[in-house]
C-alpha cells in the first residue's frame, strides 16, 4: 500500500487530505470536521494536545494554550504555562496529529510522501524550520507554495471553458495562463500571481511525458497582511454582539469576556463557537441569532452590521490584490482568472469588492479551505525512485544550478541535512539598470507622479564622506581642518553616548525572516508586499501602508566569495552604478565602498528619482548580498524612515 498525504498547516486551522494507492485524493475528516484546529495545549505532564482536544483543555488554563503556532514560527520558543517549547516541536505535534489521523484512514500504514504548503513569501529559513519539524512523519517530504497548490487545483477542476457574468473564464492550465490566489484565511491574508509556464521549460529529466506536457506553474508576485483573517472578523462580531447586549449588565458582561474562573472560560469558549457559527451563516443568510448566555439576551445580527464592520480590511486584501496583479507587471483584465481560497473567502462581500475594483468576476468553489490541501497533492509528481517534482519549478539548465527565485520542490528523506531553498547561482548582468534596483520602476514605491524632491541630508549614524562624489576632495584649508576636529570630537562623544546605552535601548519590534536573511522592523512597520523571483520583502510604516515611504530588503547570489574578495563586489557594484548613470537608466551617487552605517561596514550609494530619494546599504556573507534600499517620499517623517532604517540594517542577518 502507498499513502500521499497533504497537509495545508494554517494559521488556525489545518486540512489534511490523503491518497492511497495512487487513488483521488480525499479530504481526511478530524474530530468530525473536515479542518482540524491548528492550536495547541501543553499539559504539565508534558502531553501536547491538539486541535479539538488543546480547545477543550484550554478553559483550565488559557496560558498554557497557543491557538496560532503558524504565527509564531520567527519566535525559536514559546512559553506554554511554564513550560518552555521549540516553535518547531510544537508544529511538529501539530502535523503528527495530521499524519496519525491520515494514517488511521490508511489502516496504519506508513507515509511514503508528505507534502507540505506555505505561504509563497516563506523564504529559507521558515520553510526549513517546517521541514524539520515534519521530520520523521514520512519517508520523503515535498513543499509546495499554497498558491500554486490552488492554482493546480483549479486546473484540474475547472473545464476548459467556463463562462462567467462579464468575461469568459479558460482556465485548462495552459501554458501562458495566468492567474490571481487570494487567500482569506483564519489569521493572513496573502495574494500571488501565479502563471503557468511551457511545458518545455518546466520538465524534470526522469519523469514521465505527462509531466511535461502539463507544464508548472511560476510565482511572479506575492502580497500578504498578517495582521488580518478569518479569526479576527470572528473577534470584531464578538465585539459587535457585545454591544448590542452589554448594556444590560456591564459587568455580567465583562466577567463574562475577561474572567478567569473556570465557568468563565467555558462559557466564552461556547460563546466564541456561536459567534463563528453567526459569521458563517451570515455568508449564506441576510441575519441571524447568536444565543446568549444568561443573564443576557440573544443578540440578532444582520450581513449589513458583519460588511460595516469588516469593510476596511477586506478593501485592503483587494488592495494588495490590485497591487500585486500590477508588480506581476498586468492588467487585471490580462488576467485568466481569480481565484478565491480559504474559509473567509465564502463571505460574499470580498467577491464584491473584488469584482467592483478589477472588473473580473471572481471564481470559488465549494469547501474553499480545502483548495490548498487538495491541489498540493497533485503538484507533487512521483517517479519510480520516489522523487518528488513540483510542476511549476523551471527546468534544471544543463550544466547549471537553478537561478535565484526558481520555485522548486524541496524533497527531504529521513537523516538529510537541511538544505537552501535553491542553490545560489550569479545573477543575471543586464547592461541597465541594475538588478539591485527594485525601486527604481513606476508605480508603488515607485514615486511617479509627483514633483521634485529635495535631497535630504545623510541619515543619522551615515559618515559624512558616504554622500561625497567619487574622486572629489575637499580643500585643503585651515577653517576645514578646525571643522573637521570639530566634527571628530563630536563623533568620539557619540561612540561614547551610544555604547553606554547601548545594553538599555535594544531594538524592538517583530521579526521578518524571509529568503537568507531576517531582520527586525520596527513595530508600528508592517510587511505590505515582496517579490518572490526577486527575493524582496518591502515594510511600510502600518499607518500608510500605500505610500512611498518604505524600505525594501532584497538578496542577490553570487558566483563568488564577497567575504574573502570584499574587492571585486564593490568594484562590480561600482561599475554597475556608474553605468546606469552613463545610460540615463538611473541617477546614482555618493558611492563609497567603505561606509559604516548602524553599527556595520556597508556599500552605500544614493539613488535619485524625480520624487524620492533612495539611500542603499549593501551587506554581504560569503556568496549572498543584501541590498537595503531607504526610500524617503516625504509623505511621512525623514527621521521615521531614517529609524527603521537603522534598525533594519542593524539587525538584518544573512544565513548562509
Amino acid at each position: 500500500m502507498t499513502l500521499r498525504v497533504a497537509v495545508d498547516f494554517g494559521t488556525s486551522s489545518t486540512c489534511v487530505v490523503a491518497s492511497i494507492n495512487g487513488r483521488e485524493p480525499q479530504v481526511v475528516v478530524v474530530d468530525g470536521q473536515p479542518l482540524m484546529s491548528s492550536a495547541v495545549y501543553a499539559a504539565p505532564d508534558g502531553t501536547l494536545f491538539v486541535g479539538q482536544e488543546a480547545e477543550r483543555q484550554a478553559a483550565m488554563d488559557p496560558s498554557r494554550y497557543e491557538p496560532n503556532p503558524k504565527r509564531r514560527i520567527d519566535e525559536g520558543e514559546l512559553l506554554l504555562g511554564d513550560t518552555v517549547l521549540r516553535v518547531t516541536d510544537v508544529v511538529h505535534a501539530v502535523l503528527r496529529r495530521a499524519v496519525t489521523e491520515a494514517r488511521r484512514l490508511a489502516g496504519g500504514a506508513e507515509v511514503d510522501l508528505l507534502v507540505l504548503t506555505h505561504p509563497a513569501d516563506w523564504g529559507a529559513i521558515r520553510t526549513r524550520l517546517l521541514r524539520q519539524a515534519a521530520g520523521r512523519l514520512a519517508h520523503e517530504v515535498a513543499l509546495v507554495p499554497e498558491p500554486v497548490a490552488a492554482a493546480v487545483f483549479h486546473a484540474a477542476t475547472f473545464a476548459p471553458t467556463e463562462v462567467n457574468q462579464e468575461r469568459t473564464v479558460e482556465f485548462s492550465g495552459r501554458p501562458g495562463d495566468t492567474l490571481a490566489v487570494l487567500d482569506l484565511g483564519g489569521g493572513t491574508v496573502d495574494v500571488s500571481v501565479v502563471t503557468r509556464a511551457p511545458a518545455q521549460l518546466s520538465s524534470f529529466s526522469g519523469l514521465n511525458e505527462r509531466i511535461g506536457r502539463r507544464g508548472g506553474f511560476q510565482v511572479l508576485a506575492t502580497r500578504g497582511d498578517p495582521s488580518f483573517g478569518g479569526a479576527d472578523v470572528d473577534q470584531m462580531l464578538l465585539e459587535h454582539v457585545g454591544g448590542l447586549v452589554s448594556a444590560a449588565d456591564p459587568d455580567a458582561w465583562r466577567q463574562l469576556v475577561e474572567g478567569r474562573e473556570l465557568a468563565d472560560r467555558r462559557r466564552r469558549r461556547v460563546l466564541r463557537q456561536d459567534v463563528r457559527g453567526a459569521k458563517e451563516t451570515l455568508s449564506r443568510h441576510a441575519y441571524t441569532d447568536v444565543p446568549m448566555p444568561p443573564p443576557f439576551s440573544d443578540a440578532h445580527v444582520t450581513r449589513e452590521d458583519l460588511e460595516r464592520l469588516i469593510a476596511a480590511p477586506l478593501g485592503r486584501a483587494v488592495e494588495l490584490t490590485v497591487a500585486a496583479i500590477d508588480e506581476a507587471g498586468l492588467r487585471p483584465k490580462q488576467l485568466t482568472a481569480i481565484f478565491l481560497v480559504g474559509g473567509s473567502s465564502r463571505i460574499p462581500m470580498i467577491s464584491r469588492l473584488t469584482h467592483e475594483r478589477t472588473g473580473v468576476v471572481p471564481t470559488t468553489l465549494d469547501q474553499p479551505e480545502t483548495v490548498v490541501a487538495r491541489g498540493a497533492l497533485r503538484a507533487v509528481q512521483v517517479d519510480p525512485d520516489r522523487t518528488g517534482a513540483l510542476p511549476g519549478a523551471s527546468a534544471p539548465r544543463p550544466g547549471l544550478p537553478p537561478r535565484p527565485g526558481d520555485q522548486r520542490t524541496e524533497v527531504v528523506r529521513p537523516g538529510d541535512r537541511p538544505r537552501p531553498a535553491y542553490t545560489p547561482a550569479p545573477p543575471p548582468r543586464p547592461a541597465a539598470p541594475p538588478p539591485f534596483s527594485p525601486l527604481n520602476g513606476p508605480g508603488p514605491g515607485g514615486g511617479a507622479g509627483r514633483g521634485p524632491v529635495q535631497v535630504p541630508s545623510p541619515p543619522r549614524g551615515m559618515p559624512a564622506t558616504a554622500l561625497a562624489e567619487p574622486g572629489k576632495r575637499p580643500a585643503r584649508k585651515l577653517p576645514w581642518l578646525i571643522a573637521g576636529a570639530v566634527v571628530l570630537v563630536a563623533a568620539v562623544a557619540a561612540v561614547l553616548i551610544v555604547t553606554l546605552n547601548q545594553g538599555s535601548d535594544q531594538p524592538t519590534g517583530r521579526t521578518v525572516a524571509a529568503y537568507e536573511y531576517k531582520f527586525l522592523a520596527p513595530s508600528d512597520w508592517a510587511q505590505t508586499g515582496g517579490n518572490v523571483q526577486e527575493r524582496r520583502v518591502v515594510v511600510r510604516p502600518s499607518d500608510a501602508q500605500s505610500g512611498d515611504d518604505l524600505v525594501a530588503v532584497q538578496e542577490i547570489a553570487m558566483d563568488y566569495d564577497a567575504t574573502a574578495d570584499r574587492a571585486k563586489l564593490a568594484g562590480e557594484l561600482r561599475s554597475l552604478t556608474e553605468q546606469a548613470t552613463q545610460q540615463g537608466a538611473a541617477q546614482y551617487s555618493g558611492f563609497n565602498a567603505d561606509a559604516t552605517y548602524a553599527g556595520k561596514q556597508v556599500i552605500y550609494y544614493r539613488e535619485t528619482k524625480p520624487a524620492a530619494v533612495v539611500d542603499w546599504y549593501v551587506l554581504a556573507q560569503r556568496t549572498i548580498r543584501v541590498h537595503v534600499g531607504c526610500q524617503y517620499a516625504g509623505a511621512v517623517p525623514r527621521d521615521r524612515v531614517a529609524d527603521s532604517c537603522e534598525q533594519i540594517v542593524r539587525t538584518l542577518e544573512i544565513i548562509t
